[in-house]
């Protein structure tokens, strides 16, 4: 048996990451604010070994939203909270304490323990999860919408992702962490909370002073309903953006209405199973006083279209 052929074709395949690794980094160095060479470039085989057909240049956009990604997780010490309604003085002043909505499903303030983990400085970009879903063989979604010449400002690249299913953006998170060998997830509730109460003070408003005031750490009242660039106002004090405000975010658990009631304390995963997915910050749509670091609410796993008011963003345990 001839085993030359295979052989050739063996080196070949070896030989092929190590040259495109070599030319994506020799014609335009990737930097990046965490990350060694040694890790840029593992990530460039691991982009090779996994989408070998993309063109060059398309390689090395993956692999600078692979980097961009992880250069931009913000690392949360873990700690012990009270997750849920923590009540606000009912008048200023007063140490007489309401409730801070009209939501009956956080009510069941309970003991949380969270391991230390990153999350997102940003929400997912429109122009991320589009690189995303090519790479994938999907078509652009809203294409009606995109050949439109009035409608081009809804689809600039550093807006919220439109998403439509649960599924693609756990997908979109776990592709990010295999391409970075990181284990990179959607983040579960408590996760997501205990970020935007800056590790779990009593915090109402995820802004970068804890108070909501428009056109200066939140949308300007002028009337538009839209989302806005995923940079575009002040972080909280962790140093992560729009946890309120911009778009509702997908979270990683299945959700239960009683599921405060039976949460077990430490690093909690939402229910084994449900019928819909929770999701956090109430988006441009919610109104002011009910943006709140502890409002949730739910959706199924798969809506009818992809919506401009959905997002996400990811973890990393």
């Amino acid at each position: 048996m001839d085993r030359s052929q295979p052989l050739h074709g063996a080196r070949m395949r070896y030989a092929i990451p190590l040259i495109a690794a070599g030319l994506m980094a020799g014609c335009s160095p990737i930097a990046s604010e965490t990350l060694s060479n040694t890790d840029i470039e593992a990530i460039m085989d691991r982009v090779e070994n996994n989408h070998p057909d993309l063109p060059s240049s398309q390689k090395k956009a993956v692999t600078e939203l692979v980097v961009r990604a992880i250069d931009t997780m913000v690392f949360v010490e873990g700690g012990t909270f009270m997750m849920g309604e923590f009540g606000v003085p009912c008048e200023p002043g007063s140490e007489e304490t309401c409730h801070a909505d009209i939501w009956p499903d956080n009510d069941a303030l309970h003991e949380v323990t969270l391991d230390d983990f990153y999350l997102s400085k940003y929400e997912t970009t429109l122009g991320d999860f589009d690189l995303y879903r090519a790479v994938m063989g999907k078509a652009p979604y809203a294409p009606e919408l995109r050949s439109r010449e009035d409608r081009q400002h809804l689809f600039e690249p550093n807006l919220p992702a439109w998403t439509k299913e649960w599924q693609e953006v756990k997908d979109y998170c776990l592709w990010v962490g295999e391409l970075a060998n990181r284990s990179v997830d959607l983040p579960t509730e408590a996760q997501w909370e205990y970020a935007a109460r800056n590790r779990g003070e009593n915090v109402l408003f995820a802004t970068n002073n804890g108070q909501w005031v428009r056109g200066v750490n939140s949308p300007g009242d002028d009337g538009i309903m839209k989302t806005v660039p995923v940079d575009s106002y002040p972080p909280n004090p962790l140093g992560i953006h729009h946890l309120t405000s911009n778009s509702a975010e997908w979270i990683n658990d299945w959700y239960s209405d009683t599921y405060y009631q039976e949460s077990p304390s430490s690093n909690p995963q939402g229910p084994e199973t449900g019928e819909t997915k929770v999701i956090r910050s109430g988006g441009f749509r919610t109104s002011d006083s009910a943006s709140t670091t502890i409002l949730r609410d739910n959706i199924p796993p798969t809506e009818s279209s992809y919506l401009m008011d959905q997002g996400f963003r990811c973890a990393q345990h």
